[in-house]
């Protein structure tokens, strides 16, 4: 009699565990097609408002009239050379608006890249701040964690911002990963008189940064735009990574560093056509310093390390139960 019960038990443990695996595999299964769901509508989206990215040359391509016409809360238009961050950035009325929303207003899991409500929409600010989800497949923000491996960092240290009517040249200053709601990142009101404080805060805690432009953001925190771009960190539900763009704006360099008889400060250059990278390269010297901030983890910076470990347990289960259940029948 107990034999039968034992028999019977183990049936229903069987059962139990057969059906939980088949259950896993298939939620498995579709997560995997709804994920290539929505990075294939990600995809789409950005291959078509491509062909409306303005002409920074004005060569008789495509405009910002051509974008606000589709949108009236595009703003600017974001490449990140090097990457295939190339989109245009919206600001809505909350920082909800473009969590899931596309350029089209349409429902997205992508949502877009998007400025915060509290930056002013010409990016006349001295800090501004712009995010955008982690994605694979190059897609949204997902590329800036390249910008912690310091090969890449080196290699790669120009982007651009297209506004209505100019162009601002920007330089890749620091990368970091720090938790979420750091004042000093997160927080653009900070920041609204001058930069003062930034520069150290920068050398600090970032992974990697460029002494030459940061060294040029402590000296000169007047004169200096700043643009951090934010998304989520691989591995932690709480961290953010952060490339941080600088630029150096002419007309502030003539406001504040000019001596007081008008003649040009020497340690500094003001011509107005000075480009960021004169600038920096002929003023300070270059170099890529190593900050304190935390560092790429291994496995934890990479998701397909859990989705294969995910994937072998569950194929370890289905062998496991697949050879115990042959075990048991020729028992019997």
């Amino acid at each position: 009699m107990n034999g039968i019960v034992l028999k019977l038990l183990n049936s229903i443990y069987g059962w139990i565990v057969g059906t939980a695996v088949m259950a896993s595999v298939a939620y498995a299964g579709y997560s995997i097609w709804d994920n290539a769901q929505i990075y294939q509508a990600a995809q789409n989206v950005q291959d078509q408002i491509r062909q409306l990215k303005p002409d920074a040359e004005a060569k008789g391509g495509p405009g910002f009239d051509e974008l606000r016409k589709l949108n009236g809360d595009v703003v600017a238009w974001l490449t990140v050379d090097g990457t295939n961050i190339d989109y245009p950035v919206l600001q809505g009325d909350t920082n909800l608006t473009y969590m899931d929303k596309d350029v089209y207003g349409d429902f997205s899991m992508a949502g877009s890249i998007f400025l915060d409500t509290r930056n002013k929409s010409d990016f006349s600010d001295n800090y501004s701040l712009i995010y955008g989800h982690n994605m694979d497949e190059h897609l949204m923000f997902g590329d800036l964690a390249l910008f912690k491996q310091k090969k890449f960092f080196e290699k790669n240290s120009k982007a651009t911002l297209m506004l209505p009517g100019k162009t601002k040249d920007m330089k890749v200053a620091a990368v970091l990963q720090i938790p979420a709601g750091t004042e000093e990142i997160f927080n653009p009101d900070k920041w609204k008189d001058n930069l003062d404080g930034l520069g150290e805060f920068l050398e600090k805690n970032s992974i990697w940064y460029r002494e030459d432009l940061i060294g040029q953001l402590i000296m000169f925190p007047k004169a200096m735009d700043v643009v951090s771009l934010v998304t989520c960190s691989d591995g932690s539900t709480n961290d953010r990574t952060v490339l941080i763009l600088v630029r150096t704006d002419p007309l502030k360099l003539n406001k504040y560093y000019y001596l007081e008889d008008e003649t040009p400060n020497p340690d500094i250059i003001t011509d107005e056509e000075s480009s960021t990278e004169e600038i920096s390269e002929g003023s300070l010297g270059g170099g890529i310093s190593e900050g304190s901030g935390p560092k790429p983890t291994g496995d934890s910076e990479h998701p397909e390390f859990w989705k294969a470990l995910i994937a072998g347990i569950l194929l370890f289960i289905v062998v496991f139960e697949v050879i115990d259940r042959y075990r048991n029948r020729h028992k019997d």
